[in-house]
Parts: structure tokens; C-alpha cells; sequence
């Protein structure tokens, strides 16, 4: 009876023994497995097309795209992740069959596989883009211009220069000269220092206003930040309720507060004599040939110190 009791504690102990060795067993695969799964998954996320790209362009100046969104097939239903590289250069069979031009080629292209026409390009683009930034790209002075995104985005950059705002305005400055010049002057908008972005005041990606206006209007724009001149006032300087730009130059100026031409001759432009004396004031009244006070100083602001509006119950004339 005692060797059958022994007989059965051996067996119940294998048992036990088993069960937990099967267990960690178990334990042991199971992460593999998934591991395997996982490989498996990233391989067909990366798709057979982005490896056969693979193959001959694995250089920093292609994989970099793998750094950010265009690249990124790990997001599930993500262009990348269904199709890869064709997703953007479209199927080019010929060109993986022959050497011949890829479908889509973006940018300059070279001498050997010649840029794509710029409608094709946008196209590939807009397949995905399609946002509230990029509805009025149709008909848009860009667009009109036969500008591809490829002038301004580098898609394969890890760091695209025209997402940061401290580098953005170099990219818009390489074709708008004018503004380029002007935002050097003394009196500008903070943009080349990188505190202000051109984006703030313009969607380059089009707008049913002027000059691409991020808003309906100028005023609007400009009383986005400047709110204190937005009003309403009870005594209303007209040409700052209908148009900002009337005074001040927004890109820059040689005036103080980007005015558009130097006090007085700026506010001559609109008011005659009246109120004043029956000539208008010049520069024969600069000193030493005897100093006037509207030609001095703030010149006409050293009287009318409201001039965007006075809510002052005695300031018809602006000047309190």
C-alpha cells in the first residue's frame, strides 16, 4: 500500500511537472508567433511595389520619406500602407520593366526622366488632399501659374522646410521678390525674424479673396491680431473701416508704422485745406526755414492722436 501511495504522489508530481513546463512553453511561442504575425503584416504593409523600389533607390535621399506621413504604412487604410511608392508615382510598370520614366515624376525631373506636367502632379496630390486648405486650389493665382506642389513641398524630406514657420517665408520670398523687399525695410512685420508666418495673412493654397487672404477681407485680417483697431467707434475715420491697406503697406515700409508715404503728404492724399491753412503743407516748412507743427514729429497724429477712431464724445476731429 505504501509503494502504491509513493506510485501515485510520482505521477500526480510528472503531472504537475508537465502541465507547467507546457505552460511556459506555451508561453514562450506565443510571443513568437505574434512576432511573426507582426513581420508578416509589415510586409505587406511596405507592399511588394515600395520593395522592388527598394531594391535600387535605399538611400537616405528616398527613405527618408519613411519618416513621415507619406511614408508611414503603419497608419491602417493609409495610401502608403495599401500601395506605397505607387501610391504617389502611380503603377510605372515601365519604368520597373524597362528603366523607362516613372508615371508620376514630381518636381524638375532630369535629364533622363523628364517632371511630369504639373496637372498630373497636383493630381496625384489632391488625391488625398482634399481639405478646407485646398478647395480653392482649382482656379487659385497659383494654380493659374502652373505652380506644382513640388515647388514649394518636399515630400521626401523628414523635415518639410514649408510646415515650420520659422522657414516657411523663404520658400514664398524665392518667387515673391517685391514682398521680399519690402519686409527688409525698417518698418515691417516680424516675418524674416520668424515671430509672424505668411500663412497667417494668405492661404497659398488658394482663397476666394484677394491676394489669398486667410480671411474674407483685409480689415478682417488685420484686426485679427490688431483687435484695438477694429471698433466700432463712435467717431469713424473712414479709410480704416473700409480698407487698411489705404495707410499702411502690410509687407513693410521706410515710414513708421508701415505708413504708406510720410505724414503729411499721406493724409493730404484725402484731405484738403480745410480746417487748416488754404495751402497745403511741403517741405518749405522744415526747419531752419521755419519749423511748422504739422510738418514735425508725428506731423498731423500730433494733433488727431484717434486717427483709427475715438469713442471721446468730443472727438469729431479725432483728436481725443
Amino acid at each position: 500500500m505504501e509503494i502504491k501511495r509513493l506510485v501515485a504522489i510520482g505521477v500526480g508530481l510528472f503531472v504537475v511537472v508537465a502541465f507547467s513546463l507546457g505552460i511556459g512553453l506555451l508561453a514562450s511561442i506565443e510571443p513568437a508567433s505574434a512576432q511573426t504575425t507582426q513581420n508578416t503584416q509589415d510586409q505587406q504593409s511596405a507592399t511588394p511595389a515600395t520593395n522592388v523600389c527598394l531594391a535600387c533607390h535605399n538611400n537616405p535621399v528616398v527613405t527618408s520619406v519613411f519618416e513621415t506621413a507619406h511614408g508611414n504604412s503603419s497608419i491602417p487604410g493609409s495610401q502608403p500602407a495599401i500601395r506605397g511608392c505607387a501610391s504617389c508615382h502611380g503603377a510605372s510598370t515601365a519604368h520597373t520593366g524597362a528603366m523607362q520614366a516613372p508615371s508620376v515624376v514630381f518636381g524638375d525631373g532630369s535629364s533622363r526622366f523628364p517632371a511630369s506636367n504639373v496637372q498630373t502632379q497636383n493630381q496625384a496630390c489632391l488625391t488625398c488632399h482634399q481639405t478646407r486648405e485646398t478647395v480653392h486650389w482649382t482656379a487659385s493665382v497659383h494654380q493659374s501659374a502652373d505652380l506644382s506642389c513640388a515647388s514649394c513641398h518636399t515630400v521626401h524630406a523628414g523635415h518639410n522646410a514649408v510646415l515650420n514657420q520659422l522657414n516657411d517665408s523663404s520658400i514664398c520670398l524665392s518667387c515673391h521678390l517685391e514682398q521680399r523687399s519690402q519686409l527688409n525695410r525698417r518698418s515691417h512685420h516680424p516675418v524674416t525674424e520668424g515671430l509672424m508666418s505668411c500663412n497667417d495673412c494668405h492661404n497659398p493654397h488658394g482663397s476666394d479673396t484677394v491676394a489669398l487672404l486667410s480671411r474674407s477681407t483685409v480689415n478682417e485680417t488685420c484686426t485679427g491680431c490688431h483687435a484695438e483697431k477694429r471698433g466700432p467707434f463712435l467717431w469713424e475715420h473712414q479709410p480704416v473701416s473700409e480698407d487698411c491697406t489705404t495707410c499702411h503697406n502690410p509687407h513693410g515700409s521706410t515710414q513708421a508704422s508701415m505708413l504708406a508715404t510720410r505724414q503729411p503728404f499721406l493724409c493730404q492724399t484725402c484731405h484738403a485745406e480745410a480746417f487748416h491753412p488754404s495751402t497745403l503743407y511741403s517741405g518749405t516748412g522744415l526747419p531752419p526755414a521755419g519749423a511748422q507743427q504739422n510738418l514735425l514729429g508725428a506731423s498731423c497724429t500730433n494733433c488727431h492722436l484717434a486717427v483709427h477712431g475715438s469713442n471721446h464724445p468730443s472727438g469729431s476731429r479725432l483728436t481725443r
